[in-house]
This record gives structure tokens, C-alpha cells and sequence, in this order.
């Protein structure tokens, strides 16, 4: 099955409901790796609000440092952009319950190039290991995501997940690769990978938290157009993106892996 039908097909056909419950276990944390500042939010913000409404642990792991959006602009060259793209994702999470000087961490790996293998992916793994909170349920941005660090990031979770407790679970949110089921205008996609038919996993109903998530994905001001000036190809994200990311449902999928 191609991967915008077997998408389709998740967002018609998993169960659905709005209790964290039924991914993190009755009493199980989450551990929420983002591949850069922002996709906590536009991939699973309403999860995390969700969870800081019931007083579940969230602790938000942010792998790479988000400098490599504008690298054209003079203004905001890398360091200037990597410390706004942290204040900007601690605003982010503020918003959706948390508390980001205990909940919130930066591994600060390069933008554009995180790596798969080799002594900084080994140490990222383990301060990741470090950060775990106990019975937790790892959330990474899907492996078919058509951006290198996405797909780096979900390697370093499936790594993790080894490491952790027997039993540990990992799941993907998708955040670039919905495009495979709703085509974003002006982006470019790679043939659409197979996919083993039926999908599993769960459609977390966040109508309730959607203000909270909007707000979030807000904070993060410089990849909506809003901050630097002086670099006209620097990312800004597609509205159709937005509009996906803000549907009334978050999806967590379960792979063969």
C-alpha cells in the first residue's frame, strides 16, 4: 500500500478518543522527540496538552538546533537564530501546560544534518537515556517524513527504545509526511514508500486543547515569516501545513520497524 492511501486509511480507520491513556499506559509519561523547534507543536501539541491537563509527565526533547532555516540572512546568522528558536519553543510548550525550564531540552545537534551513527549520535542517545522518565512511551517524528532530520530522528528513537526498559513503545507522528495523503502546494515529495497494510496505532481527538495548540505553533514567530527579514528563500511554513497540523485529530502510528 502507498503511503498517502495507508495514511488515509489511519486517519479513517484507527480507534480514536481523547484519553492519553490509550498511548501511554494508565499511568506511563511521555517522551516527545522533535526533530527541530516546532514540530512539538504542529505534531502532537494537543498530545502534550493533553497530558499536562491530566498531570502527566512530558518532557520534550528538541534534537536539533533549528539554525539552519534562514541561511541566507546576515541579521540572524546561526547562533542568534538557534537561541530565538529555543526561547521560542519554551513559549511554545509554556503554552501547551508545560514547564519548560523542567519539562523543555535542547541536544542542539546541527540543523539539516543530524546524525545517524559516529560519537555525537552516541552521545545524544545517551542524554536521552538520561532524560527518560520512567514507564514513558517515546513519540518521534515518522521515519517516512520527507526531511533528513526527521527521518535521523526517528533512528536515534528506535535506538532508544532498545535501551530502555523491555517493553518500552515507541510511536511516530507524522508532521512533513501527511503530505503523501494531502499534497502541500510548491512542496516537493520523494516516491511515496510502501507500507505494510493494515496501519496501527491511534487518533488522539484534541478538539479540546486545539486553542492551546494553535497558540503554540504561534510562539515559534520566525518559521511563520514574522522575524527575519533579510532572507527572502529562508523556510516559512506552507498555511496548508498549518491546516493539517491544526485538524481536530493527532496521529500516532505503530510501525513494522
Amino acid at each position: 500500500m502507498k503511503a498517502g492511501d495507508w495514511l488515509r486509511a489511519a486517519e479513517r480507520d484507527l480507534p480514536t478518543g481523547t484519553d492519553p491513556a490509550a498511548l501511554l499506559g494508565p499511568d506511563g509519561a511521555a517522551l516527545v522527540l522533535a526533530p527541530h523547534p516546532d514540530d512539538e507543536s504542529l505534531g502532537c501539541g494537543g498530545l502534550i496538552a493533553a497530558c499536562a491537563a491530566a498531570g502527566r509527565r512530558v518532557t520534550v526533547v528538541v534534537v536539533s538546533d533549528g539554525a539552519g532555516s534562514h541561511p541566507g540572512s546576515e541579521a540572524w546568522p546561526p547562533p542568534r537564530l538557534a537561541a530565538l528558536r529555543q526561547a521560542e519553543t519554551r513559549a511554545a510548550v509554556t503554552e501547551l501546560g508545560l514547564d519548560a525550564g523542567r519539562d523543555l531540552h535542547f541536544l542542539g545537534l546541527p540543523d539539516r544534518a543530524v546524525p545517524w551513527q559516529g560519537p555525537a549520535f552516541d552521545a545524544a542517545l545517551a542524554r536521552l537515556a538520561q532524560l527518560a522518565p520512567a514507564r514513558c512511551t517515546i513519540l518521534a517524528a515518522w521515519q517516512h517524513d520527507p526531511h533528513a532530520d526527521h527521518a535521523t530522528s526517528f533512528v536515534l528513537a528506535q535506538a532508544l527504545q532498545r535501551r530502555l526498559a523491555p517493553g518500552a513503545r515507541l510511536l511516530a507522528y507524522p508532521v512533513w509526511g501527511l503530505a503523501h495523503a494531502h499534497p502541500v502546494p510548491g512542496f516537493p515529495l520523494p516516491p511515496p514508500p510502501g507500507m505494510p497494510a493494515p496501519p496501527r496505532g491511534y487518533r488522539l481527538d484534541v478538539r479540546p486543547w486545539l486553542p492551546a495548540k494553535r497558540r503554540a505553533i504561534a510562539a515559534h514567530r520566525s518559521q511563520l515569516g514574522q522575524v527575519v527579514r533579510d532572507d527572502p528563500v529562508g523556510f516559512v511554513l506552507p498555511q496548508a501545513l498549518l491546516d493539517l497540523a491544526c485538524r481536530p485529530q493527532e496521529l500516532f502510528l505503530e510501525e513494522a520497524v
